[in-house]
């Protein structure tokens, strides 16, 4: 990996630019019980050494080692709860559309981005996201501080965050069969092709090949689009499967998710 930074870095003189050794990172990707058998490992840069993060920032997501998500909820805890404080002090200036506006532009959006990759994140951080929506529902609607969430999304028609993941998964899964993704994230999936075609899953021509989970079970390779994604476009009804539009197939699943 060296050797490949200094050929970047000979690249980048060429063309008049510069590798800046002070902002570059890298992350060791291993699970938590075999850290303590990983040996030292640094990088090297020029004539810096670089020691392992414990984190990184790609695309404004946060990756930790272990890739578990948790720091990357942290992160964006902590700036959507400095948001909430902020619209919270000036919520009695403004109406109930135009706080529906800004909470869905400063709060939504951010829920959203990049919320396929906590697939199979432990309870407690999607309850902490959770908890985040909830209080953006009552705020738009003034509710009270010990209120039920659930009317107020149900209401604003929000999909709850989990759900909201999931709805995210399935629609990138659509874009796949409709040759509208990307190639990489196609390339992925692959449609169920039943060895006899007496089977009565031969007619359905949109279930999708999934991957022996006794094998992923215990390793991070579950929570990979390979895996998780054909299990969760095939416990839809093969009715909303074949919606004949990216609408069609949204505002079905999301009636699917969560009857509003």
């Amino acid at each position: 990996m060296s050797t490949c930074i200094d050929e970047i870095m000979s690249w980048m003189i060429v063309n008049r630019l510069k590798l800046n050794e002070e902002k570059t990172e890298f992350l060791v990707v291993i699970s938590d019980h075999l850290k303590h058998l990983l040996p030292a490992v640094t990088l090297r840069i020029g004539t810096k050494i670089i020691q392992p993060s414990e984190s990184v920032r790609n695309l404004g997501i946060v990756f930790d080692t272990s890739l578990s998500m948790n720091a990357q909820v942290t992160s964006l805890c902590k700036g959507l709860n400095y948001q909430m404080r902020n619209i919270s002090r000036i919520r009695r200036f403004l109406d109930k559309d135009t706080c529906h506006l800004v909470v869905r532009a400063l709060i939504l959006t951010r829920l959203d981005y990049g919320n396929a990759l906590l697939f199979g994140s432990n309870s407690a951080d999607i309850q902490r996201l959770q908890r985040l929506q909830n209080w953006a529902a009552k705020l738009v609607c003034r509710a009270q501080k010990h209120d039920h969430a659930k009317p107020y999304l149900q209401y604003l028609h929000w999909l709850p965050i989990r759900e909201r993941i999931t709805f995210k998964i399935l629609v990138y899964v659509y874009k796949c069969l409709n040759n509208t993704a990307p190639g990489y994230l196609s390339s992925c999936l692959s449609l169920h092709r039943p060895g006899r075609s007496s089977l009565r899953s031969a007619s359905d021509t949109t279930r999708l090949l999934e991957p022996n989970s006794i094998k992923l079970l215990k390793s991070a390779s579950i929570r990979t689009f390979s895996h998780f994604a054909p299990h969760t476009w095939n416990a839809l009804s093969p009715s909303i499967r074949k919606s004949d539009s990216l609408r069609t197939f949204k505002k079905c699943i999301k009636h699917s998710l969560y009857p509003i």
